[in-house]
């Protein structure tokens, strides 16, 4: 007889117990790689969930110049409740214990984006992410461009669409945005 193991790769992130058993705690894609330190966004989703007026939280990296990706928040809220987001951000703060965690940016959306069974559905936010702080950037530049889209592409990734006029060149967009990790093309 002979003994054989396989993997499977499923991106999910997970723990053995003493018993033996495995806990399913996360997927590998999610986390949030801040300058070469992983940030697990539950941490971030856990900390927001318990403030009372808060009913969903999802955390993602946003694209930072700097640091490659640092934390965000979004933030849906109860019925009937109103919270400016800086109270959510001090209360943020007072919660977690690993500072790299604390997100650089909180929003409040009406409603996050779900899948059909009612979880978020980070790609979205993701996507909303990068397409705020690439615009920043290219309004900061005063480059008259602006990222309209944000696409999910097979071999790139997340890859931002950026619409210009004609006299805007590749060259200029490309000196503002290929600071990113994030890859971009014209529209």
């Amino acid at each position: 007889l002979f003994a054989f193991s396989t993997h499977l790769r499923t991106g999910d992130l997970g723990k053995l117990d003493s018993d033996g058993y495995l806990w399913i705690t996360g997927r590998a894609k999610d986390l949030i790689i801040r300058g070469g330190h992983n940030v697990d966004p539950e941490i971030i989703e856990d900390a927001l969930s318990g403030h009372q007026s808060v009913a969903m939280v999802g955390a993602v990296g946003q694209p930072d110049l700097h640091l490659g990706e640092v934390p965000c928040a979004y933030v849906e809220l109860m019925q009937q409740s109103n919270v400016e987001t800086e109270e959510l951000m001090a209360f943020v703060k007072g919660k977690l214990d690993n500072k790299l965690a604390m997100p650089v940016y909180l929003e409040v959306l009406a409603e996050l984006p779900k899948t059909p069974v009612g979880k978020i559905f980070k790609p979205e936010l993701r996507k909303l992410a990068i397409t705020r702080v690439l615009n920043t950037e290219l309004e900061k530049q005063n480059i008259e461009a602006s990222v309209v889209s944000v696409v999910e592409d097979r071999v790139k990734g997340l890859t931002a669409r950026v619409s210009a006029s004609d006299e805007v060149k590749d060259s200029t967009i490309g000196e503002c945005l290929d600071q990113f990790v994030v890859p971009w093309q014209r529209n």
